[in-house]
């Protein structure tokens, strides 16, 4: 059975002569261009547009963007609908979704409260900001992008 993948709009990239060819459509919250195989399968291959952009991005922009961390690369290429990536990964930042540990160098899950870092133990109350080291947090760790739901068609 053929695996089907999220694809909205269509993309065609640009040679010397001209730029690239971009065809959005609606989806969720905003006229975007979105190819979950490219972004599996194809590291350098552009497998998203934002809806007030014309550059594209590819997997590899997405783990840049991430920290090299794969789980988080891929949570925000299910996430994103409309806007920049750097807008969607600074608001987890902003709003507690993510952490940054400045010991192990991780990103980290903190579910929307300050938490100690479940990779190395950092407490960021101990280290003089508010945090609370009990909050349910999972571990940023590495392994394979894997077809996961909201990445197929009907996802």
């Amino acid at each position: 059975m053929e695996k089907k993948y999220l694809k909205v709009g269509t993309y065609v990239p640009g040679t010397e002569e001209k730029g690239p060819v971009i065809q959005r459509d609606y989806y969720r919250q905003g006229w975007i261009f979105k190819d979950g195989e490219a972004f599996l399968s194809h590291a350098d291959q552009v497998c998203y547009v934002p809806e007030l952009s014309d550059g594209g991005y590819t997997r590899q922009d997405f783990m840049e963007l991430c920290n090299g961390q794969e789980d988080f690369a891929v949570e925000c290429f299910r996430a994103v609908d409309w806007q920049c990536p750097e807008t969607w990964v600074d608001e987890q930042y902003r709003e507690d979704g993510w952490g940054y540990c400045p010991v192990c160098g991780k990103i980290y899950d903190m579910a929307g409260e300050a938490c100690a870092c479940p990779v190395c133990g950092w407490n960021p109350e101990e280290a003089g900001e508010n945090g609370d080291s009990e909050g349910g947090c999972r571990a940023a760790e590495p392994g394979g992008v894997q077809p996961q739901a909201g990445l197929e068609a009907g996802g």
